[in-house]
């Protein structure tokens, strides 16, 4: 049976400025845990790799929801009656069309 490198593994989240700022961290740490530095860096770049791995997947699932027919987030209302003024949902298009019919009657 083989053996999993863990250590190799969490290092490959660190790269460039990512190892750059955390290379000091761990050794700081490695001084005050008595842990080799190796290994320390290998939790930080798991760490890394684990919100990577976050993002993506709220990537995806945005993707999937985007995807989906008749459906819109819950942040924005439906393209009809979207607010004219930005700053104030209770004012929307639809009635500043229904003010200018009303005021164009004699």
């Amino acid at each position: 049976m083989t053996k999993w490198n863990f250590v190799a593994m969490g290092q490959v989240g660190l790269t460039g400025r990512t190892r750059a700022a955390a290379q000091p961290v761990a050794r700081a740490v490695a001084r005050w845990t008595g842990r080799p530095e190796a290994q320390i860096l290998s939790l930080i770049g798991a760490g890394f790799l684990a919100i990577s791995l976050i993002d993506f997947l709220r990537q995806v699932d945005a993707v999937v929801a985007a995807g989906r027919p008749h459906r819109q987030p819950a942040t924005r209302p439906p393209p009809g009656r979207r607010a004219s003024n930005p700053g104030d949902s209770s004012h929307s298009q639809d009635d500043d069309i229904a003010k200018t019919m009303t005021r164009s009657k004699p």
